[in-house]
């Protein structure tokens, strides 16, 4: 192999790699001291709290898979919102509505309990938002308050 084609193969290797590990970058993970149920209970008691958001559902991935014959670990998706910063997002680019309502995942793994979510940050490069940066960075601050009082009170 030449100088060349190998420094060729070194970049494609470098740019697959380094796409996976910007994707990764925009999951936000927090380990949970409580099992699947008792986070899943606590984020939906934080979000039941706040006057200004929304719950709308826990979609239990699990019993699904259950139902089904299928197996898969206790994983839980939580959805909600806050309907001003949604509404102000959406205004700004109608197809961010694609990533909403805002989603809280909690999984269990090898044991351990896990809080996720997409950082709402990613979704102005998603959509190729110009505008909203506030209405962003609140959405981003948002997912990480209901996150860490959920954790508090565990």
């Amino acid at each position: 192999m030449s100088f060349t084609s190998l420094i060729k193969a070194t970049i494609v290797v470098v740019c697959l790699f380094g796409s996976r590990i910007g994707q990764a970058q925009n999951l936000s993970v927090y380990r949970s001291e409580a099992d699947v149920d008792e986070t899943v209970n606590r984020l939906v008691a934080v979000i039941e709290q706040d006057a200004d958001l929304i719950f709308f559902e826990t979609v239990h991935h699990d019993d699904i898979a259950r139902e089904r014959g299928l197996k898969l670990a206790p994983t839980r998706s939580i959805l909600f919102e806050d309907p001003t910063l949604t509404t102000q997002l959406i205004n700004c680019q109608q197809t961010a509505a694609l990533d909403l309502p805002l989603e809280i995942l909690v999984w269990e793994e090898h044991g351990d309990v896990y809080i996720g979510f997409v950082d709402p940050k990613f979704m102005k490069r998603r959509f190729m938002i110009t505008s909203c940066d506030d209405t962003i960075q609140a959405l981003s601050r948002l997912m990480v308050k209901v996150t860490m009082d959920a954790i508090r009170k565990l």
